[in-house]
């Protein structure tokens, strides 16, 4: 068998969570409970979250009133209420009018069906919708992945993206005795510092955290399994094939990806069929000839990427 080696340039197909989200409902406990089922928008609009709060972390919502004309358009928009704080356990909300301006331009987009009165549409006034903003990441959500607070969470993730990786390392070191989590994106942070031996150590201090299967977890695997994937490039880089070898059962449980999100879906395929390959060479640099064309010829039957195939035809060339 031959010994040359051809290396697929592996982009960093990183799944990462989005830093922030926006909620929005009309459902406002007292408030709006009378007006609960009366009075629901066609469609849903997501205001902007403010650049200033994302950087803060800062959580909050504000409620507006307005009036629905005739044509199920808004007008007479106003804030009501604004606050900031802890929109799950509703302990030290304050006044604060940082979400004001951003729902404001949301509620003036909302349409409805217009009341009708004896068979005509009228104006109807004094209808509430509250805007809530929500860091994803939120412990306290449903949809929570990472036991990191989800201001740290979002402050690390815009170093990484601004290219301030050595802020980002320290921040992260800071925390990572407090929250596992940080682990996977200090292994990011040394992946992209090409400092592989401790992108691999961080890596595997992640996928070494057990948790009960929540209803995120399916988002949680997907990290795992780009945690996995890089682990898979950078020992292969280092020629260390029996250690990925040794990964091979954790390679073959990536393969159950439970998620709705189809971006995720794709972004963690292409990662898994990495694997595969990485994996099928080097069973083949061990002379695992038959656990190599094994593992290449799933990675090929899986994969419509051109080039990955490419490359897997030039390994199983070498199988005689």
């Amino acid at each position: 068998m031959k010994s040359s080696i051809f290396f697929y340039k592996f982009l960093f197909l990183l799944l990462l969570i989005s830093p922030a989200k926006v909620i929005a409902d009309d459902h406002f406990e007292a408030e709006l409970a009378k007006q609960k089922g009366l009075y629901k928008p066609l469609s849903a609009v997501q205001p902007q979250y403010p650049r200033k709060a994302q950087n803060r972390g800062t959580e909050g919502y504000a409620i507006i009133k307005f009036t629905i004309t005739e044509q199920g358009t808004t007008e007479n928009v106003e804030v009501v209420e604004g606050k900031c704080g802890d929109i799950y356990s509703k302990r030290n909300m304050t006044n604060c009018e940082t979400f004001n301006n951003s729902s404001l331009k949301a509620a003036s987009k909302l349409r409805y069906r217009p009341t009708e009165v004896n068979g005509n549409s009228v104006k109807t006034d004094n209808v509430l919708y509250r805007f809530r903003y929500e860091m994803e990441g939120n412990p306290n959500s449903d949809k929570s992945i990472l036991n990191i607070p989800p201001r740290d969470l979002f402050v690390i993730e815009k170093m990484i993206t601004n290219k301030y990786l050595d802020k980002a390392e320290k921040k992260s070191l800071e925390l990572v005795t407090s929250y596992e989590d940080v682990n996977f994106y200090l292994g990011k942070i040394y992946a992209l510092k090409n400092q592989d031996a401790l992108a691999v150590e961080h890596f595997n201090k992640f996928l070494s955290i057990n948790y009960e299967h929540g209803g995120w977890y399916s988002k949680r695997h997907t990290l795992e399994i780009s945690a996995v994937a890089i682990i898979v490039e950078k020992l292969f880089k280092l020629e260390d094939y029996r250690g990925i070898i040794a990964l091979a059962p954790r390679i073959d449980n990536s393969r159950v990806i439970v998620t709705d999100n189809k971006i995720q879906i794709k972004n963690a395929n292409n990662l898994i069929d990495l694997s595969y390959l990485y994996l099928g060479a080097s069973y083949l640099m061990e002379g695992m000839e038959i656990e190599g064309k094994e593992a290449l010829l799933f990675a090929k039957k899986r994969t419509n990427d051109k080039n990955l195939i490419r490359v897997i035809n030039q390994y199983l060339s070498q199988i005689e």
